[in-house]
């Protein structure tokens, strides 16, 4: 199979191209102070936030931040294949990434009011507001089921008293995508409801938590926030199946047409064995060294590939049926990243372990992935976890489980 060649462009995609890469090299151009990239989320100034937010709602009015979506939902309106030239011309273009969290979007398109998703989902897929997404508790990480933070109706708000934990990045969201018990005499599964909530509301207050990935976590905390009622999505005893929707494209259900898993870092580690020197030849002529970075080059294509394959299933529900899909993709990124993180330590020793501006090589990011690729394991669901929903969705264990509905149309 050939990994490397790509195929080639219809007319259409040619001409759409062009046009992108034209209004791409137009609407990056930034000041030089904000042109280095941060490794980390929580290193990123003020000012680049900024400024990324603002290209990603020039985007969005375009309808190119959510160009599958419909346009009175603020989307494109764009083929799979035109899609495809967006994602790729702006990946191509290094614009640095901010944390959103996009995936209230489709669960809103499932499970809200058409009153609900012609006031949200334009402001989200415009990339007017950002969004995190807070369903982690103290005690619930995994177990999404297991929340303690209540929401308990009164009139027409409810009031919201619980914490989150491990939310956003280092930023301050328009919206937090919420999980409560709303009934807590129910059985679990169906004691729950979903909440797009004010991000400022009264009651609301936020701790940036220290931890060995610089990416700017928060504790949340709510102290009887009163939430308008019309901010509840699916029902007040609907809140497991409204989760599952965004849980299953944050799995990857959805596929991706960007690279796959360690890209970034694979790409650096080949430039470094190049460059470096070791018993008086390239250290990419090592044969060891050689084997660890052609198989996780292999692997990352072997992601990649199938981020492409949910990708069409997931736009042609009409030819494919997505099931254990989503979790497949997942576990295989996770364990792809933590495999990579281990190539990185094997193939650059100690110098992995360097953030010095002068010694480090790859300009720390080696450094920086030894830190992220140990946190793989959890965010989203752990590998257990996704093992478990594949055998579910197999009939391979003693439950039997159904993917959650999820669509952009």
């Amino acid at each position: 199979m050939d990994f490397v060649t790509r195929v080639a462009d219809t007319p259409e995609q040619a001409k759409f191209r062009a046009e992108v890469s034209a209004w791409l090299a137009e609407n990056t151009k930034r000041p030089e102070h904000l042109q280095k990239e941060p490794r980390e989320l929580a290193e990123m100034t003020p000012e680049l936030f900024e400024w990324v937010k603002q290209f990603r709602r020039r985007l969005g009015a375009k309808g190119w931040l959510a160009p599958l979506w419909p346009k009175e939902y603020g989307g494109g309106a764009l083929s799979t294949e035109l899609t495809q030239v967006i994602t790729e011309e702006v990946g191509r273009a290094g614009v640095p990434r901010i944390y959103d969290n996009r995936f209230v979007a489709p669960s809103m398109m499932v499970w809200g009011t058409e009153e609900q998703k012609r006031h949200f989902l334009p402001q989200i897929n415009r990339g007017e507001v950002l969004t995190f997404q807070a369903f982690t508790e103290p005690e619930a990480g995994s177990d999404a089921a297991g929340i303690k933070t209540t929401a308990i109706r009164d009139g027409d708000h409810y009031i919201v008293n619980g914490s989150k934990v491990f939310i956003g990045g280092p930023f301050m969201p328009d919206y937090l995508w919420t999980t409560a018990v709303t009934d807590p005499s129910a059985p679990r599964h169906r004691n729950m409801g979903c909440f797009y909530i004010p991000a400022t509301l009264p009651g609301i207050s936020y701790t940036t938590m220290e931890l060995i990935v610089n990416i700017g976590k928060r504790f949340i905390f709510f102290d009887n926030v009163r939430v308008p009622a019309a901010n509840l999505v699916g029902g007040d005893r609907n809140g497991w199946r409204v989760t599952q929707t965004s849980l299953e494209i944050e799995h990857g259900a959805g596929g991706n047409i960007g690279e796959g898993g360690g890209r970034s870092v694979l790409r650096e580690l080949i430039r470094y064995t190049r460059e470096t020197q070791h018993d008086g030849a390239a250290l990419s002529k090592d044969p060891n060294v050689q084997r660890l970075l052609v198989q996780s080059y292999i692997d990352s294509h072997v992601l990649r590939l199938i981020g492409l394959r949910n990708f069409w299933m997931f736009n042609n529900k009409d030819k494919a049926r997505s099931t254990f899909h989503g979790s497949q993709s997942s576990l295989l990124r996770k364990t792809q990243t933590m495999a990579v993180g281990n190539v990185v330590m094997e193939v650059a020793g100690p110098y992995a372990l360097i953030s010095d501006e002068k010694l480090a090589p790859a300009d720390g990011e080696f450094e920086s992935n030894q830190r992220q690729s140990i946190t793989a394991h959890h965010p989203g669901g752990t590998t257990e976890i996704q093992r478990l929903i594949i055998a579910r969705r197999l009939g391979l264990s003693r439950t039997a489980e159904e993917a959650a509905p999820a669509t952009v149309a």
